[in-house]
């Protein structure tokens, strides 16, 4: 490449050209996707729907790549009590297990995706799209019901960027349990790409917990496809990094589908969350239940963006939205922004956004049952994020991701 396509390359977009450059074998969508990506920029607080979530400031220092581990010196995971089906991408490179596979599951490494027509004004998707090199690709036969939870674990331990594509297709009439976690104390960007079809009558339950070092620059992007009849459950839960921005874009495609989207945020010390959504309406009857807790102290940012996009054709969609956000702190902040968009006349849709501090009446109640302040404290915050915690089905899963929970107010409530 011998002219750069980037004006006034700041130095990290200047070293991501040239790794793209340096890369033996890029198709020509991937360069087109370079090309757009080059044209868009990382988003900055100048950009609708990044004003809360600065990229461009977040990658402003360069970084260099960090040594990757020895398998050994990868801890336990917390699920692996699960027994699951345990993928590995660390620092971008996949590492798939040995043995016996459950029957009805299928993975292996594929090419990475070479577009997606509708992230082509993403710039944060097309630099993915871009420079991903391989990506996992997965699918539950058509039928199958797994008797093992898949758990992806994104470790990110150096510095640098790093870029990772999964692609699962759950085939009609099948479920599959779906964990990701994102870990590792790396400071450089982690970019990841998860792009489901969910057919008829198949159901996939996604959880996600992201607990980053507190330097991590992380972006997800779910891309989630919903057949006739399908259901699509996430959880999610994030302890913020420097920035670390989850985004969730459902399409109901064929009717009577559903879908419940939780997230839940706790962030302190100047840590970042960000969970942002956009689902489409295209088909009639469709259901959505979303519900977003956010736990902020010191100088801990949470930000919630949710759209329900309702199309002519989505007609009878029920959609309910809330997000509520809790300040622990004076310098603690919530940006919360819920939209409906709708041009179907026979729908039911509703949004709700709450911030504030701690209930004193509430405090006051525990205080006098002989609870102390901290203690207190503590259990009201567990109860405000314990309502999206709930809504995980596997009793087993639920107990890991409220031990979390538990940690974290320990450590900081």
């Amino acid at each position: 490449m011998s002219k750069s396509l980037l004006i006034n390359p700041s130095a990290l977009e200047a070293g991501l050209e040239a790794a793209f450059a340096a890369r033996s074998k890029t198709s020509e969508p991937q360069a087109a996707a370079f090309q757009r990506f080059s044209k868009l920029g990382f988003p900055n607080r100048r950009v609708e729907g990044w004003k809360w979530s600065d990229f461009n400031a977040a990658l402003r220092k360069p970084q260099e790549k960090g040594k990757k581990p020895a398998a050994g010196e990868i801890p336990l995971s917390p699920f692996a009590a699960l027994h699951p089906v345990e993928i590995r991408i660390v620092d971008g490179q996949y590492q798939l297990p040995e043995g016996a596979r459950p029957e009805g599951l299928r993975f292996r490494l594929i090419d990475p995706s070479g577009t997606i027509p509708e992230f082509e004004r993403h710039p944060m998707a097309m630099l993915n799209v871009a420079m991903t090199g391989k990506a996992l690709g997965m699918q539950v036969v058509e039928g199958a019901v797994l008797n093992r939870p898949i758990l992806i674990r994104h470790i990110n331990t150096g510095a640098g960027f790093t870029f990772a594509q999964t692609l699962l297709r759950v085939s009609k009439n099948a479920w599959a349990q779906l964990i990701e976690t994102y870990e590792g104390g790396g400071a450089g960007f982690y970019s990841h790409l998860f792009h489901t079809v969910v057919r008829d009558g198949g159901r996939l339950d996604r959880l996600v917990l992201q607990d980053t070092g507190g330097d991590a620059v992380v972006h997800g992007i779910c891309a989630a496809k919903i057949d006739c009849a399908s259901r699509f459950d996430q959880t999610a839960l994030s302890t913020g990094a420097r920035l670390a921005r989850h985004e969730t874009h459902a399409h109901f495609w064929c009717e009577q589908s559903s879908a419940r989207l939780n997230s839940a945020a706790l962030v302190s010390g100047g840590r970042h969350s960000d969970f942002t959504s956009d689902v489409i309406f295209k088909a009639e009857a469709c259901e959505t239940r979303q519900l977003h807790k956010g736990v902020a102290k010191d100088r801990g940012r949470n930000v919630f963006q949710g759209k329900f996009h309702v199309e002519r054709g989505g007609q009878k969609t029920d959609a309910r939205m809330a997000a509520n956000a809790l300040l622990l702190s004076d310098d603690a902040e919530a940006n919360h922004k819920p939209e409906l968009e709708i041009y179907a006349d026979d729908v039911e849709c509703a949004h709700g956004s709450t911030s504030g501090a701690l209930d004193e009446d509430a405090l006051f109640y525990l205080r006098q049952r002989g609870l102390d302040e901290a203690s207190a404290r503590t259990l009201l915050v567990e109860a405000f994020v314990g309502e999206v915690i709930d809504g995980i089905g596997d009793e087993a899963a639920r107990y890991i991701f409220r031990a979390r929970v538990n940690d974290w107010l320990r450590n900081e409530a």
